[in-house]
């Protein structure tokens, strides 16, 4: 471990709030844009960025630029835990530990404390810093981070950029711990058919979850992001909150993640409005080791921190902003099995539903039937897992007992291990308390002949880990 700079030292101490700090950053009297990885500039880009990222990698892991710094500011590495590696890396008191306490395992929103509805700032927030410290780092202004745009075919492999080990130039992007079929340049979704890589997120009309549906940013959260994840890398890569940061695709990843949430505000959804929410501050290091306060409210959009897109996605305008209407018990039920079921990660398993106890509301089966009646949604919540089961579950409902089984979707345990959310626990987020997290699907097209007991059946796509031990605790049918 090296040593950090006096001037790192003394700047690490001083807390700055984000609106003073980036009124003073030169290059943000221009407009950045950020370029799809698979045109000329985002390569350009992208070559700019390898470099950046050998250069971060080799400063100490004290250092705030650090490349170590910068992945534990998401989750300290799975096998060890955050106090440890403070006392480690930081033996005597210093406000560069005091930034690093403040700042590592503070990833939103994994974990007992964490709050959903922070989910698409906070990585704002997170990319936003990385690219920053880039261009001070190469000394070029120009530099903005590219995205993978896996929702499209022909780019649902890995970039060929990140596969070249031994690469003067490119191997710092290399990492062993990817799916195996990820490293050698198959689509990531080989298999899983329908692909759940696309952009079925921008449908959402609300940012918070209303009525059955988990609104925009739970639901590209669990759904393609967590999808993803779970496609790229492994248990010790990609693929865990943990380790996810480490690996350099991380961040092309979530900068096409903070691009759809862009897409879906052109569009017309609205984000939350409400004070605790907009007020909401985190911390993270800048270029010069500066401890810096962001505010959720600075980071609400993409103008004010003068970067864009080189593209938006297309969707559905967006006439009337809905709003978190109401908890997922207080919605009629149409069948509903709560209790812990045990998913075999090697094969299918079949978790037959029962009509609601009597403190639940009931929805009417016959009005199911009837125009403009609320659709049904299947949900499925409370997941969990001793380890990352490193595959995504097929979801299949049968209306009844005879109807043949139709696939609604896919679900993956990226958020549901708990030993990796153990040091975000605690923390005081503020404003309301969110609702529970939970995986949402439209069956209305299987809903003809459904029961008060139809059956829901988990399959595995691949074979995945056998120690894994995922579980999902509720398992219903609502009228949404």
């Amino acid at each position: 471990m090296g040593s950090v700079s006096r001037r790192l030292m003394i700047a690490g101490g001083a807390a700055i709030p984000f609106a003073q700090w980036f009124g003073g950053q030169a290059w943000a009297q221009g407009v950045s844009i950020r370029r799809d990885l698979s045109t000329p500039g985002g390569q350009a880009d992208l070559q700019k960025y390898a470099k950046a990222v050998k250069i971060l990698t080799a400063l100490p892991e004290s250092d705030p630029r650090g490349w170590m710094f910068q992945w534990y500011i998401h989750a300290v590495r799975g096998d060890r835990t955050k106090a440890a590696e403070l006392a480690r890396v930081y033996p005597a008191p210093s406000p560069q530990r005091q930034l690093a306490q403040d700042s590592w395992s503070t990833c939103q929103a994994h974990g007992p404390g964490t709050v959903e509805d922070y989910f698409l700032p906070w990585h704002r927030m997170y990319v936003f810093f990385i690219e920053s410290i880039i261009k001070k780092t190469l000394n070029d202004p120009t530099f903005a981070m590219p995205y993978w745009r896996y929702t499209q075919p022909a780019q649902r492999a890995l970039p060929a950029a990140f596969r070249q080990p031994g690469s003067p130039t490119l191997g710092t992007l290399y990492r062993p711990n990817r799916n195996s079929w990820t490293n050698a340049g198959s689509p990531i979704d080989q298999g899983v058919v329908p692909s759940p890589l696309n952009t079925s997120s921008l449908l959402q009309k609300s940012y918070r979850p209303a009525s059955g549906d988990q609104g925009f940013c739970m639901g590209i959260d669990f759904n393609l992001h967590g999808t993803v994840h779970v496609q790229t890398g492994n248990g010790v890569g990609m693929g865990s909150v943990a380790w996810a940061a480490y690996d350099p695709i991380f961040w092309m990843h979530h900068s096409n993640i903070d691009r759809m949430w862009g897409s879906w505000n052109k569009n017309g959804g609205c984000n939350p409005s409400d004070a605790g929410w907009l007020n909401k501050t985190f911390i993270f290091p800048d270029a010069n080791g500066q401890k810096i306060i962001a505010k959720v409210g600075d980071f609400k959009a993409l103008a004010p921190l003068k970067y864009t897109y080189d593209l938006f996605e297309p969707g559905p305008k967006i006439g009337v902003c809905l709003n978190r209407v109401f908890k997922l018990a207080q919605l009629p039920h149409i069948a509903l099995a709560e209790r812990p079921f045990p998913i075999d990660p090697l094969g299918p398993v079949a978790i037959k539903l029962s009509a609601p106890r009597e403190n639940v509301p009931k929805a009417n089966l016959k009005l199911l039937q009837t125009a403009g009646a609320a659709r049904p949604r299947l949900v499925i919540s409370a997941l969990q897992a001793q380890i990352q089961p490193e595959v995504l579950f097929r979801v299949e409902i049968q209306a009844n007992e005879k109807a043949r089984p139709v696939t609604v979707g896919f679900l993956n345990f990226f958020d549901a291990v708990a030993s990796e959310h153990a040091d975000h626990a605690g923390m005081d987020q503020g404003g309301d308390a969110p609702s529970d997290k939970f995986f949402s699907f439209d069956i209305g097209d299987a809903v003809r002949g459904l029961t008060s007991e139809p059956i829901v059946t988990l399959t595995p796509v691949g074979k995945g880990a056998t120690d894994s031990k995922p579980v999902v605790g509720s398992v219903r049918v609502i009228q949404g």
